[in-house]
């Protein structure tokens, strides 16, 4: 009892020391960190996108204009050529032996001219029979000539500078006149990439709207373009219209067929109020809702999404220009928390 006795005057001697002790506890500060931005109008352009493929600007089949064997082919799938250069031969037996044949007759009707000529000034001929050598002489003219451009097309030759992008044919073949032989893509004109569009798209844009491509044989670049022909008619197939857009700039590199990625901007410019992508929770179906900075506290507001740009979204109901809506911090509230403030509202241009 005496040990207990002890204890409590023990006790009672240092209470009052001890009173002291939660006056020297700080209050900690539990309430969330955040930064605003306010709501702002921005003007923007909602781009169409869609997929394509590059070609050149001119692709032609290339074909012999007279049917026969072929004898060689001098190029190869890939190979870059210059103007003028020769592609591919037919044998030239026949074709050379016909207008060899057209020229000799030719001769021998300018013959028979003559000797009708001198004829009909000693009256031994009619002026008809002069007149028929004459037109005789006419007709194998023309055999000549055609028999000669048929000789000089019996070969190939590059239209432009270029490059082959496929071989049709082999050496050996015998060939159609017209068939299509050498598939050409010329380099000294622009390229283009051709994609389709439906048509609630197409009506959006007009000659001239400015565009950015992207390849995927070129990881990280992005090309210029503008719209240079748009589809006034359907496919019959897919109901979708042709679009061409012009690239501004080009690589050595280019290939036709490479896949491209386009996106394509509108003349039109369009006004809407914006909010930052991180400040916007729980997203679905065009409905939304984000925290506003009101007098120290965090509401919560439901609002209506439109347009996803970039890093922004668009407001079409629920928000008012210049309310601050709280960026950083926001998955971390509640309706009607208290919060503070680690940006100055003042300081940040609408």
């Amino acid at each position: 009892m005496r040990i207990h006795a002890t204890m409590i005057v023990i006790i009672l001697i240092l209470a009052p020391g001890c009173k002291t002790a939660p006056e020297q506890i700080a209050t900690r500060d539990t309430r969330v960190q955040v930064a605003v931005r306010p709501a702002e109008k921005m003007q923007y352009k909602i781009p169409v996108r869609s997929t394509g493929i590059l070609v050149t600007a001119t692709q032609m089949k290339l074909s012999f204009k007279t049917g026969g064997i072929i004898r060689q082919i001098d190029v190869r799938e890939g190979e870059s050529v210059r103007k003028g250069e020769v592609l591919a031969t037919l044998d030239l037996s026949e074709i050379r032996a016909q207008a060899n044949q057209a020229r000799i007759g030719y001769e021998k009707a300018q013959r028979d001219l003559t000797r009708a000529g001198n004829l009909y000034r000693d009256s031994v001929v009619t002026l008809e029979q002069y007149q028929n050598a004459q037109s005789a002489v006419d007709m194998a003219k023309f055999q000549n000539q055609i028999a000669d451009f048929n000789l000089q097309h019996s070969r190939i030759k590059a239209p432009s500078n270029g490059k082959i992008q496929k071989i049709l044919v082999e050496s050996n073949e015998i060939i159609a006149p017209g068939y299509p032989a050498i598939l050409f893509a010329s380099t000294d004109n622009n390229w283009i990439v051709r994609t389709s569009l439906i048509d609630k798209e197409i009506v959006r844009l007009g000659m001239g709207d400015s565009a950015m491509v992207t390849m995927d044989a070129f990881p990280g670049k992005r090309f210029r373009g503008e719209i240079t022909e748009l589809g006034t008619v359907a496919d019959p197939v897919t109901g979708t219209y042709e679009v061409e857009l012009m690239l501004l700039a080009s690589l050595p590199q280019f290939r036709s067929g490479f896949f491209s990625r386009v996106r394509i901007y509108p003349s039109e410019i369009m006004e809407s109020l914006v909010v930052p992508l991180e400040a916007v929770m729980d997203a679905s179906d065009n409905r939304a809702y984000v925290f506003v900075y009101e007098a120290g506290r965090a509401i919560k507001k439901r609002i209506s999404t439109g347009q996803l740009l970039d890093d922004v979204v668009t407001v079409t109901d629920g928000l008012a220009e210049g309310e601050l809506v709280i960026t950083r911090g926001a998955k971390y509230l509640r309706e009607d928390l208290e919060v503070n403030l680690v940006n100055d509202p003042d300081t940040i241009s609408p």
